[in-house]
């Protein structure tokens, strides 16, 4: 199975022994240590579980 790392300056850095994201052969796409933050204020997204999703 092909899969690509994912790492980027636009999302949180990994602080452990993981990528940020993972591709595998483009049907599927794998996350971690993501979380529903807004950048310029640090504070989670308001709207509940849906809108700190989307964030992340």
């Amino acid at each position: 199975m092909q899969r690509n790392v994912i790492q980027t300056d636009q999302a949180p850095q990994a602080i452990g022994p993981y990528s940020q994201a993972i591709a595998s052969q483009g049907r599927y796409l794998f996350v971690s240590g993501q979380v529903g933050l807004v950048p310029d204020t640090g504070q989670l997204a308001e709207g509940g579980i849906e809108a700190q999703a989307r964030q992340a």
